[in-house]
C-alpha cells in the first residue's frame, strides 16, 4: 500500500494561485461577488479533502502559475494546496481502475493571462473514492508527538503528521476497490494501490507524488 504525501507537506506547494484569489481580479468585482468567491473557494478546498466531486464552478478554469513553458514541471504538483497532474500522467492513470475520479482541465497562465506557463495541460485530480483507513483507535491521543497523527475534534478528524505517514497502518478491507482513494477522516493524503504505483514508476511519472509505503494489517 502506498500514500501520496505531497499534499501534506507545505514546503513543496508550488506557487500557483487560482485567479479568484488574485488581487487584480478582486479589485474589479463588487464586495458581494468577492465574498461569494471566498466562500466558494473555501468550500471547494474542504470538498476535495472529503472526497467530494467538485463542480466546474468550484474548481475554476484559469489558475496563475509563475513558470515558463520550456521549464520542466513534475508530473504531479501541489498547486496551491490542490493535487494537479499533467496530461501524460492523466493518460497513465486512466489505464487503471480509478472509480469515481474526475480530471478537471485547467489553464495554467501567467498573472496577466497573456500566455500559458506549462508545456502541456494540467488537471485538477479530484478523487471521489472514499474508504476507511481503519486503525483510528491506535493512532494516539491528541497532541501526542509520538503518534503518526494528531487526533483533534474528539476523533472526528485526523491530521496527518508530515514525514510520519509511513507509520500509518491500513486495514486489509481498504484494499478492495479502485486503485486510488481517500479517507475523509485523514485529509490531504491519497492512498494508492501497489498496482497503480508500479504503473506510475514504469511510465516515469512518479516524481512529485511524495510516495511512501505503509503497512497493511490490523493494530
Amino acid at each position: 500500500m502506498w500514500i501520496a504525501t505531497t499534499m501534506n507537506r507545505s514546503g513543496v506547494i508550488q506557487s500557483i494561485l487560482r485567479k479568484e484569489f488574485g488581487l487584480s481580479w478582486r479589485e474589479k468585482r463588487s464586495a458581494d461577488h468577492v465574498e461569494w468567491s471566498k466562500r466558494m473557494v473555501q468550500e471547494s478546498a474542504l470538498g476535495w479533502k472529503r472526497g467530494d466531486i467538485l463542480t466546474k464552478e468550484q474548481v475554476g478554469e484559469v489558475w496563475y502559475f509563475n513558470s515558463k513553458a520550456e521549464y520542466y514541471t513534475a508530473p504531479f504538483i501541489s498547486g496551491g494546496g490542490y493535487p494537479l497532474v499533467s496530461e501524460f500522467t492523466k493518460a497513465v492513470l486512466e489505464q487503471f481502475d480509478l472509480g469515481n475520479t474526475v480530471f478537471h482541465p485547467l489553464k495554467l497562465m501567467d498573472s496577466t493571462e497573456s500566455h500559458l506557463t506549462t508545456s502541456e495541460p494540467y488537471y485538477f485530480l479530484n478523487v471521489g473514492n472514499k474508504r476507511s483507513m481503519g486503525n483510528y483507535d491506535a493512532l494516539g491521543p491528541e497532541g501526542d508527538i509520538r503518534s503518526p497523527l494528531d487526533n483533534i475534534g474528539n476523533g472526528i478528524r485526523y491530521l496527518p503528521r508530515s514525514s510520519r505517514e509511513s507509520e500509518l497502518v491500513v486495514v486489509p478491507e481498504a484494499m478492495d476497490g479502485p486503485d486510488i482513494w481517500v479517507d475523509p477522516l485523514v485529509p490531504k493524503l491519497l492512498f494508492l494501490s501497489d498496482h497503480l504505483v508500479a504503473g506510475l514508476k514504469a511510465a516515469g511519472v512518479d516524481k512529485g507524488w511524495g510516495l511512501v509505503r505503509c503497512r497493511v494489517g490490523t493494530l
